[in-house]
């Protein structure tokens, strides 16, 4: 009696992007986009879904059988839609949508983008005191560094101010604090 080898089993299966996995991505995406934010268009979200299955095909080398790595890439897909969905209500309570772009909500206002045109305003209609002590911090600001000398009593800012640009009773500090707090 003579014994028969035993042949080892191959395996017969292994995943393939192209068929029935990247249509049912493709109908997925379909159905479901509306639940993405809008800057993803529908190669955008395929070529996730690709990147989804070939996590899956790294990840689980032993599954073998169609049904069960066709499961384990919907429920990959569900999760990440799922995901996607939640961060688009997270951004719309942060973000709010315009219909028309930034720049055209900006058109008639004062200034460039930075808005220094709207501090050049108020600089421009300002006291010709604060003028004056606005040059004198540009121009000659170790003017303002002079060391305390006996029996002159230590001074701020303001009082220091004044007492260089020959001004009486001006607050200058307070009238650029004030400026700039305006509306």
């Amino acid at each position: 009696m003579t014994r028969k080898a035993r042949v080892r089993g191959k395996l017969c299966w292994s995943p393939s992007w192209e068929g029935p996995i990247q249509g049912w991505a493709v109908n997925f995406i379909k159905a479901n986009k509306w639940r993405c934010d809008r800057v993803h268009d529908k190669d955008d979200l395929l070529q996730d879904a690709y990147l989804t299955y070939l996590r899956i095909v790294e990840t689980y080398p032993r599954v073998i059988e169609p049904k069960h790595f066709m499961a384990l890439f919907k429920a990959a897909m569900w999760n990440a839609m799922h995901d996607r969905a939640r961060y688009k209500r997270r951004k719309r309570v942060m973000h709010e949508d315009t219909p028309k772009d930034v720049s055209e909500f900006c058109e008639g206002r004062i200034g460039e983008l930075t808005n220094y045109g709207y501090i050049n305003v108020l600089l421009a209609e300002a006291p010709e005191e604060l003028h004056m002590a606005l040059a004198l911090l540009e121009n000659n600001p170790e003017a303002l560094r002079e060391q305390v000398t006996e029996g002159r009593q230590r001074e701020n800012l303001n009082m220091r101010l004044r007492r260089i640009l020959g001004l009486d009773d001006v607050d200058v500090v307070g009238t650029l604090k004030s400026l700039l707090s305006q509306g």
